[in-house]
């Protein structure tokens, strides 16, 4: 039932060390195609990130003939081998950088985003239809410049009178040939029609909108290092594509097949992909379009591909980090519905959590370590306490209280210097509050057990939670020292995994108000988790970057945002019924908490599978126990289970 133990051992083994609070951001461009942005992606109410991005449409199809079969083409044959290519034996020294070589910096970027996951040097070249110079493939005939070639839809146009053909010209597709024979260097070609230069045919073309045509590795004995499993399924919904079949079993050798289609059209198994050894030449071939930006598919297929060109062997490295964090622990939640309800979270609640984390780690990988964060707020601790105390004696001075606060605009940039201290004027330093007060909580005796601490791992929310936007330096300054001095006198800051310079601010607020992130520095914070359904806190240049303060745009220089994700499961519900309701109320969703999941699960493996390290969001109200589940457990399994597709 595991949806993890699916994903690591049936269709992608990936090592997963889940840091805490460490990740990364999935947002699109590099600096260097800075002008041809992607829209970003939102997990906020209103959800596209999990929507299908429209595709480009289809080219005009023409007919072609290969003998009694006739089929629709939208792309130009590929160009052979003018002349025999006759490799040296000459080669001293190449490049572990990939070339690839796309019509637009969009549809480059379903090549380059999974070389960039790895951490693979790469460089573009954008070839526009009047055609542009190759760079230097090599600088000598013992220097090679490139370790890997990827091209793109063959960089083919429509031109007049001449129908599909490659902006390159036959040299320039000589001279790569040539490159790769002189230097051993493997072709990979995303998006191409089949042909007898591939050894192959093509049966048609497919498919209608709705129409499935599920797709599989049938062989992976040339990228063992990959770890994708034969026979396990994805969707190509959305993704237009050429079956074919073989001609020429000596010049081609399928990995990638496509069963029947829904529709009936294709009854029967086809080719997807093949590997060719023309003359010691080696290249792969996908008769599938890429779209790594929406499709599981496509992000799931470059494993193959990137293993197979650098022969497992690249600078980078691949790694899967999955970290779930609770925020809100110790506080009270207002339920969405039913309404007027509240929600706490128990100990048996947080036990079952940790039975359900032992049995995953018993089942996914070696070298696995799969746990969840959580963020404290100490003050929750001092009001549960004080709430039991009739003497009203034990926890002096007792918890903060503060009126209702004014909601800011999301973006807020406050006045460095401005905003009124919400919290009581007498309140100076950490006062110490008593054993007694702290353990009048039976959460808090809870998490005094060793055991039950180091099950998890641990971070600040703050001592209340103020919203930070246009909260005051000193309301700011006593937030996080106040609750320093609580996970410091409960014994939570010892724990083995702890982050003493982490935070997971109220709301994620405060990261435009230059007085509160020097509030945070001069605590000790250096680290702050932000929200990836907001632009302004994500690194433009590159994806999986954090974003570093600036006084220009944060009003403090130097504190790292690291991207989180939201998901669907609302930080006020307990129960399946309420976030379904919230998500069909706010978000436009429809169905039951497994129509809700299975969106959540298409764009989650998208990240895993795209190797991103952001953490994922939930509250303390979600971890509300229910059918042996709560929410986190319940959304980590199902959410994983590509092995479905």
């Amino acid at each position: 039932m595991l949806l993890l133990y699916n994903l690591v051992t049936n269709i992608l083994p990936l090592g997963l060390l889940l840091d805490a609070a460490l990740g990364h951001r999935v947002h699109r461009r590099d600096s260097a195609d800075a002008a041809n942005v992607l829209p970003s992606e939102s997990v906020a109410i209103n959800n596209p990130q999990a929507i299908m991005t429209s595709t480009v449409p289809a080219a005009p199809l023409a007919t072609i003939s290969t003998g009694e079969v006739a089929v629709l083409a939208n792309t130009t044959s590929p160009v052979s081998p003018k002349v025999a290519v006759v490799a040296a034996d000459t080669v001293d020294t190449v490049s572990s950088k990939v070339l690839v070589i796309a019509r637009d910096a969009v549809s480059a970027y379903s090549a380059w985003s999974g070389l960039n996951d790895r951490g693979i040097p790469y460089q573009t070249l954008i070839v526009p239809s009047a055609g542009i110079a190759l760079p230097a493939l090599n600088n000598s005939e013992t220097q090679g410049n490139f370790g890997l070639i990827v091209v793109l839809s063959e960089v083919s146009y429509l031109y007049p009178d001449l129908g599909y053909q490659s902006a390159l010209t036959a040299d320039q597709w000589q001279t790569i040939y040539n490159y790769q024979a002189s230097f051993r260097v493997r072709l990979v070609r995303l998006d191409s029609y089949p042909s007898a230069t591939f050894g192959t045919q093509a049966l048609g073309s497919c498919c209608n909108t709705g129409v499935e045509q599920l797709i599989h590795i049938s062989d992976n004995s040339a990228f063992p290092n990959a770890g994708l499993r034969t026979g396990a399924t994805l969707s190509t919904k959305g993704i237009y594509h050429y079956p074919a079949q073989i001609t020429n079993s000596t010049l081609a050798k399928e990995f990638l097949q496509l069963g029947a289609s829904s529709d009936g059209q294709f009854t029967t198994t086809s080719t997807a992909g093949v590997i060719n050894n023309i003359g010691g030449r080696e290249q792969m071939v996908f008769y599938v379009p890429f779209s790594t930006d929406w499709a599981v598919t496509s992000v799931w297929l470059q494993h193959a591909w990137i293993d197979w060109g650098t022969r497992g062997l690249y600078t980078g490295y691949r790694r899967a980090l999955l970290l779930t964090q609770i925020d809100d622990m110790f506080l009270e939640s207002d339920i969405y519905s039913p309404s007027g309800t509240t929600y706490r979270i128990g100990t048996a609640d947080l036990a079952q959590h940790i039975t359900f984390t032992n049995t995953i780690n018993s089942k996914l990988n070696a070298g696995s370590n799969w746990f969840i964060e959580i963020g404290h707020n100490g003050n929750g601790n001092i009001e549960q306490s004080d709430s039991s105390d009739s003497t009203g004696t034990i926890c002096r001075p007792g918890p903060i209280e503060y009126g209702e606060q004014i909601d800011t605009p999301l973006e807020f940039v406050k006045p460095i210097g401005t905003g009124t201290d919400i919290w009581p004027a007498t309140a100076g330093l950490y006062p110490n509050f008593s054993s007694t007060c702290l353990n009048a909580d039976p959460l808090l005796r809870w998490w005094a057990t060793p055991s039950n601490l180091n099950a998890f791992a641990h971070i600040s929310h703050t001592f209340t939670h103020e919203d930070q936007n246009n909260a005051t330096y000193a309301d700011v300054y006593r937030e996080i020292t106040w609750n320093q001095g609580w996970l410091a006198a409960t014994g939570i800051a010892n724990a083995q995994r702890f982050s003493p310079k982490g935070l997971i601010p109220p709301a994620i607020t405060g990261l435009h108000n230059g007085d509160a992130l020097r509030a945070w520095s001069n605590s000790g914070i250096l680290h702050a988790v932000g929200d990836n359904t907001r632009p302004a806190l994500l690194n433009s240049n590159n994806e999986h970057w954090p974003l570093i303060t600036t006084v220009a745009a944060n009003g403090f220089d130097g504190i790292q945002i690291i991207p989180r994700y939201a998901t669907r499961i609302y930080y006020n519900c307990d129960l399946p019924d309420c976030t379904v309701l919230e998500w069909i109320n706010t978000s436009a969703g429809s169905g039951d908490i497994n129509a809700l999941l299975e969106v959540e699960k298409e764009t989650t493996t998208r990240h895993l599978l795209g190797l991103h390290h952001d953490a994922y969001m939930f509250h303390q109200a979600n971890c509300k126990t229910w059918a042996q589940f709560s929410f986190p457990p319940f959304w980590f399994t199902v959410k994983l289970t590509i092995d479905n597709y």
